[in-house]
C-alpha cells in the first residue's frame, strides 16, 4: 500500500516538474508580448505626440498597470531622465531595466536586445526614431509568435518525458 502511494507521489511530482517547465514557457511568451506592447506604445507616442524619449517613458509607464511591474520601471526611468541631472540614457536604461530583466523568463539574447534599445533610438529625427522603436515592437512580436508555435510541441514532449521519467522512477523505487 505504501509502495503504491509512493509511486503515485513520484509520478505526480514528475508531472508537476514538467508542468513547471511548461509554465515558464508560457510566462516567457507573455513577457515577449508585454515588450511588444511597450515598444508599440512608445512608437505611437513618438509618432503622435512628438515628445522626447524621457517623456515617452513616463507616458508608457502611466499606461501600464502596477508600480512593481514594467510600468513602474518605465516611470522611474522617465523621472530619472527628466530630473535635470543630465544622466545618460544608456546608463539609466541599463540600471532600471537590467534589474527588471533579471526577474524575467526571457532568453539572454532577448535581454541583450532590450538593453541595446537606447543605442538603436539615438536619432534626433522623430520619424526615424519612431521607426526604430516600431522595429523593436515588430521584432518582439515575431519572437512571441515563434515561441507560441514552438510551445505546443515542446509542452507535449516535456509532459510526456516527465511522466515517463516519473513512471520509470516509480518502477525502480517499488
Amino acid at each position: 500500500m505504501l509502495a503504491a502511494m509512493g509511486a503515485c507521489l513520484v509520478l505526480a511530482g514528475a508531472a508537476g516538474a514538467g508542468a513547471c517547465l511548461c509554465l515558464e514557457r508560457k510566462k516567457r511568451i507573455a513577457q515577449l508580448y508585454l515588450f511588444t506592447q511597450v515598444f508599440g506604445l512608445m512608437a505611437g507616442e513618438i509618432a503622435y505626440s512628438r515628445i522626447s524619449l524621457p517623456e515617452v517613458f513616463l507616458e508608457a509607464g502611466r499606461r501600464l498597470e502596477g508600480d512593481q511591474g514594467l510600468g513602474g520601471v518605465l516611470r522611474r526611468l522617465g523621472k530619472r531622465l527628466c530630473d535635470g541631472t543630465g544622466q545618460d540614457i544608456r546608463t539609466v536604461w541599463e540600471q532600471e531595466l537590467g534589474e527588471y530583466l533579471r526577474r524575467t523568463h526571457l532568453k539572454p539574447e532577448e535581454r541583450e536586445r532590450i538593453l541595446s534599445f537606447p543605442s538603436a533610438v539615438q536619432y534626433l529625427d522623430g520619424a526615424r526614431q519612431q521607426e526604430a522603436v516600431a522595429a523593436f515592437s515588430r521584432g518582439f512580436s515575431e519572437k512571441a509568435q515563434q515561441a507560441v508555435q514552438a510551445q505546443k510541441e515542446e509542452n507535449k514532449i516535456t509532459m510526456a518525458l516527465s511522466v515517463a521519467c516519473g513512471a520509470l522512477a516509480a518502477i525502480l523505487l517499488a
